[in-house]
């Protein structure tokens, strides 16, 4: 049987979930120790920024011995944080593996970034041999279920954060030139190192990034070759070169003025304007310029609205997929230890009469379960009529 015990955004704040994320060295030493317990056959380790989980197969004692080793590893006492812990058994484990693998679980729903975390959980414990029937099963079904529903529908395909949406309207913007020159305001704050990662994502698109001042600390975590950090006083000797220019401060004053960008731009060219802040940063009247588009938050609002209704339809679909591929796993997980009682089943049925053991079956079970039973014999006697 498998296991799950969970660490997620749903019941452990930031600081409950630090104390179980596992760095990549501590995976592998925590899933070596737990491949020495005799109770324990398969062992997977999933640590994203918002869960820690841990997978275990095998028999009664694995989860409670799983527990134990968790929290002599952290440190912990595991009366302390017994109340952030989900744990699963059984169908509700593959349950939540399925759920989790096709993004259902996941902050934002249907993200798919989930199923590479997935893949990597399962291939390091591949590698490291500590996966046994069940989990290979099981995590390659849930795996093949996440990409059929990739595939299939729009849940992924459909975004709802402001980040991914500004992005999107980046890379559709069309310029005359091979790059796209693109200025984010406020680069080093939440919204606009997020939005800055999502454009450097793909080639093509070169970001100026402007900061209140040099601060390496402010973006340590934006350096790349195609981002250059100027000071934010300097941004208008900056933007004739840009095509778009995205601001998303946290500032009360403007950061784009409609007098002090006509005096900054000499060229004239078709140009996108974003504008994400809250209030905004943008003077609504640049839009009067030649060749200037704004996009301001309430835009961006009504398309979140649009693609949340969007992905509610296709969540339908997802679901159905998800509930049908989850059943099959089951099955096989239910129907498996029976390939190798054959040869048992046979003998012990060898002799006994059908309608004696059709009459067993009926005293042994209620009316819908027989139902079910003396559907499928039905179907048998049509196969075996029609072979």
């Amino acid at each position: 049987m498998m296991y799950c015990i969970s660490v997620s955004h749903k019941m452990a704040p930031v600081s409950v979930r630090e104390r179980f994320a596992f760095r990549e060295e501590e995976k592998k030493e925590f899933i070596e120790l737990l491949a020495g317990r005799e109770a324990i056959t398969g062992i997977v380790i999933l640590c994203t920024c918002n869960r820690s989980e841990i997978y275990v197969s095998g028999s009664k004692q694995a989860v409670s011995e799983l527990q134990k080793e968790l929290a002599d590893y952290k440190n912990v006492r595991l009366e302390e944080v017994l109340k952030y812990l989900n744990i699963y058994r059984g169908e509700s484990a593959i349950g939540h593996l399925f759920k989790v693998t096709c993004g259902f679980d996941s902050m934002v729903l249907g993200e798919d970034e989930i199923l590479g975390q997935v893949k990597e959980a399962y291939q390091m414990s591949k590698d490291m041999k500590t996966v046994d029937y069940e989990m290979n099963v099981l995590f390659q079904r849930a795996v093949t279920c996440a990409k059929r529903i990739k595939t299939d529908t729009n849940l992924s395909k459909t975004p709802l954060s402001i980040a991914t949406l500004v992005a999107n309207e980046v890379f559709h913007f069309k310029h005359g030139g091979d790059c796209k020159k693109v200025m984010v305001i406020g680069m080093s704050g939440k919204m606009g190192t997020t939005i800055t990662k999502n454009l450097v994502s793909k080639g093509g698109i070169e970001v100026t990034g402007t900061v209140r001042r040099h601060n390496d600390y402010l973006t340590v975590n934006i350096e790349h070759e195609r981002v250059k950090v100027v000071e934010y006083k300097d941004r208008y000797q900056y933007m004739d070169d840009m095509d778009i220019v995205i601001s998303a401060t946290l500032g009360p004053h403007y950061t784009v003025t409609y007098e002090d960008l006509c005096g900054a731009l000499t060229s004239k060219k078709k140009r996108l304007f974003i504008d994400v802040a809250v209030p905004v940063d943008m003077d609504a009247s640049i839009e009067k310029i030649d060749g200037v588009t704004l996009c301001d938050i309430d835009y961006f609002d009504t398309l979140t609205k649009n693609n949340t209704e969007i992905k509610l339809r296709e969540l339908d679909l997802a679901s159905a997929i998800m509930e049908e591929d989850l059943d099959s796993a089951i099955k096989e997980m239910v129907f498996h230890p029976y390939i190798h009682r054959m040869d048992e089943l046979k003998a012990a049925f060898s002799g006994k009469r059908l309608e004696s053991l059709l009459f067993r079956v009926r005293d042994q079970l209620n009316s819908e379960e027989l139902k079910v039973i003396l559907k499928t014999l039905d179907g048998l006697e049509s196969w075996i009529k029609e072979g």
